[in-house]
């Protein structure tokens, strides 16, 4: 049975291949039909065939209709078998097969027609009603469609855009890479790639476009160009950066953005074998600020500081906003020690500079722990702990210092994590136990009241210092919970005691700074007397000059309180800190104790017997009490006696003892004897 294909005429390279694919040069016995409007290229077109076909028969035909006017070549081929074609027997067969066929061909090309017309809609109606923009250009990049979508988002109209190059409309710096792109897809490789375009209003707009070559008979012939406007989508995506990645108030890399920034310079550190440093940086006493400007204006002065550090950072630096008031730096170039050092200095003299907000100024300074690599950790995050390990160890030297680090800080920070871990669970396993000092009354000699102190006998470390463990609980918060257990413990102890033999007998309980400024603390108090059952004109607080200096508004107001439940107040170690005399004139306080350290060399510095004089008369002067404390000779107590000073205490009376040896009695050095009844 004869087969019958046709096609339309685009070029020779087209109908050659064409034939080729469809092996029609094997043919021996093939009809081709020429359906033509126009017979400017029929005769080179029929030489073509009888070329490339040279035993076919060729026919022309002039055809008519709208179809022809666009195409006016369509070519139909008919194979056809010996047996079809054998005149002496199948005649009138032929007659007939050759009427069928051109009456196929013709229906052939009715359906070709309405399948092109059918495919040009769906392909319109895709191009035009498309939600990206959508348009095409030819080999040179000169635009030849753009739909509807295209001309809304960029505001041109289509005969300013028909003909031109794309090209023109792109900014000259992207103009290179917009060039490789169109090259790689006329090559048949998708590209895909983000640029930013500015529209006819004048407006930059951020777009995502999709290339991909034209192909017509294996041939690229241009360019289709499918995008969409991005701009808002990349705001919001640079606005979760900038959440997620720096810190707001400063604009620096957060801990999370400095932290990947140390991994990646690390890596390329171990490639290179080149040396890094790594400056944790914090700044001493910023509470300061904040308590009195309030957190806001804090926020506004380290910004300040933020911005005067990075206007002058050396080269290859990295500077961060780790957390608070402290900050990270690194160093990626002039690392040997010298040069670290002198930045480390620069650092500590910018941020000492004055800082002013609403006309007031502040001056803060600066302490600094360095790490470096590969010496001090191999990776980020040994390499920022072991830097904040020094720059803790500075802030405990008085801060404004700059120190590096060493294995030795490692170990005594794990043993400071070690400590932490067994005062979590010291007071459930009951591991403190209180000692008690007694505080002698110098005119009569009587012992008046103790000082309860709180030891703690771990069963592996053994005996830990309070200097240990009492800042270390302080910083945890672990201070409140013991300070209660203390105060409870020493108001239990002191009542029974008031009712076996020591009637008149007062205690004195530590409060630290952190537990005085709670406000559960006048609760806790209430609390220890009720349990304990114990007067309260017997119980005495000691307060250190720093505990009262940190809010001395809020100070006063405790003062006052427990001074109303008839609790008396005291200040330890005066003499020590920072306080001004004009504040005590107005502190609600009944006792004062000397630090020890004007006492240690009374009876060989007249200075400091001058000194302390001083203070009794003061303390005469404003109606308090005065207590010596470290007392531990004979001339020392001897010359507070001459002083009128009002009670001692210390080694030379009595060392801290504890419950069973209190109990037991004791004498003083001066021989006068003491006993629980």
């Amino acid at each position: 049975m004869a087969t019958t294909k046709s096609c339309v005429y685009e070029s020779d390279k087209q109908l050659n291949s064409f034939i080729e694919s469809n092996s029609f040069k094997d043919h021996a016995n093939l009809l081709v039909q020429i359906f033509y409007t126009e017979a400017g290229k029929l005769k080179r077109l029929q030489q073509l065939l009888k070329k490339q076909l040279p035993v076919s028969a060729v026919l022309s035909c002039e055809a008519e209709g709208d179809f022809y006017e666009e195409h006016p070549y369509i070519l139909s081929f008919t194979a056809f078998n010996k047996q079809e074609l054998d005149a002496s027997r199948h005649d009138q067969h032929t007659i007939n097969t050759l009427t069928h066929l051109l009456a196929t061909t013709q229906q052939d090309i009715l359906h070709l027609n309405e399948s092109l017309e059918v495919s040009e809609q769906y392909y319109r109606s895709l191009f035009d009603n498309n939600g990206d923009f959508v348009y095409s250009t030819d080999l040179n990049g000169n635009f030849t469609s753009v739909n509807q979508a295209f001309m809304r988002t960029f505001g041109y109209g289509e005969s300013e855009l028909i003909g031109r190059s794309a090209l023109n409309f792109i900014n000259p710096e992207d103009v290179h890479r917009a060039k490789l792109h169109f090259i790689q897809a006329l090559k048949g490789k998708d590209q895909t790639y983000t640029i930013e375009i500015q529209i006819k209003s004048g407006e930059s707009q951020i777009f995502q476009i999709k290339n991909i070559p034209i192909t017509v008979n294996g041939s690229c012939v241009g360019t289709y160009g499918i995008g969409r406007n991005i701009t808002r989508q990349k705001k919001t995506e640079e606005r979760i950066i900038q959440l997620a990645y720096y810190d707001q108030d400063t604009g620096l890399p957060n801990r999370m953005r400095f932290t990947e920034q140390l991994e990646e310079m690390i890596h390329r550190a171990k490639h290179k074998k080149e040396l890094l440093a790594v400056l944790v940086i914090d700044i001493d006493r910023f509470k300061i600020i904040n308590d009195s400007l309030g957190h806001y204006a804090g926020d506004i002065v380290l910004k300040q500081l933020a911005d005067r550090i990075q206007n002058q950072m050396p080269k290859g630096a990295y500077f961060g906003r780790f957390s608070g008031d402290k900050f990270t730096m690194l160093l990626t170039e002039d690392v040997e020690i010298d040069q670290t050092t002198r930045m480390a200095r620069e650092l500590q003299r910018l941020i000492s500079k004055p800082l002013y907000h609403q006309n007031q100024e502040f001056i803060v300074t600066a302490s600094i722990g360095i790490s470096s690599f590969p010496g001090d950790g191999l990776d980020e995050h040994t390499l920022l702990k072991n830097a904040d390990i020094a720059m803790n160890r500075s802030k405990n030297q008085g801060g404004n210092k700059i120190t590096y680090f060493s294995t030795g800080m490692n170990d005594q920070a794990m043993v400071r994590l070690e400590l932490e871990s067994y005062l979590r669970k010291a007071l459930q396993k009951n591991e403190f136990r209180l000692c008690y000092q007694p505080l002698m009354d110098l005119k009569s000699g009587e012992i008046t009241c103790t000082e309860a102190l709180i030891r703690w006998q771990h069963p592996h470390l053994g005996l830990v210092s309070p200097a240990q463990f009492i800042p270390l609980a302080e910083e945890t918060g672990l201070i409140e919970e013991i300070g209660a257990w203390v105060l409870t413990t020493a108001c239990v102890q002191t009542k029974y005691w008031q009712e076996n033999g020591f009637p008149n007998l007062g205690i004195s309980v530590n409060v630290s700074a952190y537990q005085f400024q709670q406000h559960a603390f006048i609760g806790q108090v209430i609390e220890a007397l009720k349990v304990s059952g114990l007067a309260p004109a017997y119980l005495s607080l000691e307060l250190t000059e720093s505990a009262m200096l940190k809010d001395i508004v809020y100070s006063i107001s405790v003062m006052k309180s427990l001074q109303e439940l008839g609790v008396k107040v005291s200040i330890d170690d005066f003499g020590t800190g920072y306080s001004s005399l004009s504040y005590l004139r107005n502190l609600p306080i009944d006792t004062l104790k000397i630090d020890q350290s004007f006492i240690n060399n009374l009876h060989d510095d007249p200075s400091d017997i001058a000194i302390v004089k001083a203070i009794i008369t003061m303390g005469q002067g404003l109606a308090v009490k005065i207590v010596a404390e470290g007392v531990e000779t004979h001339e020392q107590m001897n010359i507070l006696r001459d002083l009128d000073c009002h009670y001692a205490q210390g080694y030379y009376i009595q060392k801290p003892l504890e419950t069973d040896a209190f109990e037991k009695g004791f004498k003083t050095i001066e021989n006068v004897a003491y006993t629980v009844k």
